[in-house]
């Protein structure tokens, strides 16, 4: 018999993601292209809907749930004194039933009018890591509708100020 040793492999390194809290390998090659995410965290955003984004010149549908995903993955990854602009859409969208793409261009015309320094959740129920680890068993629309969903209930303490700023934008 051989004293021979076999190291096991070293785990990856790991980062919090500020935003939604996702605990994500570190790839060091990634930069930092959306603030207040992980460049972790950001780059699965991008590969989660990159199909999405592949067809949202062509299909207003693929757009529509592109921008849903996108104000639900901006609403989980606010910088602090931002405008909450993406939880204001998710308003419009999942509270006062607007089409997300409609809902984008309404918080564009009254930019500015979203509150700022709201609240925010002290936990999310549902992260990108949750949509990206089902992505095989269920479809991606059911996934961010689901996400979104759950990003705007987690939301719920400060739903007045945000609602009153979704009326505002659909009186505009």
């Amino acid at each position: 018999m051989s004293d021979v040793q076999i190291d096991a492999p070293a785990a990856p390194a790991t980062t919090v993601c500020p935003g939604c809290g996702a605990v994500l390998a570190v790839v060091p090659e990634l930069a930092a292209d959306h603030p207040g995410a992980s460049p972790s965290c950001a780059a699965l955003f991008g590969v989660t809907v990159r199909g999405l984004r592949d067809e949202a010149g062509q299909d207003p549908r693929s757009a529509a749930l592109l921008q849903l995903a996108t104000d639900a993955y901006d609403a989980q990854h606010l910088v602090d004194g931002a405008a909450t602009d993406p939880v204001v859409r998710l308003c419009l969208e999942l509270d006062r039933g607007v089409d997300p793409v409609r809902a984008r261009d309404l918080t564009a015309l009254v930019a500015g009018a979203a509150p700022r320094d709201l609240p925010r959740p002290a936990r999310w129920t549902t992260t990108l890591t949750d949509i990206a680890a089902d992505l095989d068993v269920v479809d991606l629309t059911a996934l961010v509708r689901s996400w979104a969903g759950a990003v705007w209930a987690d939301w719920a303490p400060a739903a007045a100020p945000v609602r009153a700023a979704a009326d505002r934008a659909l009186d505009y």
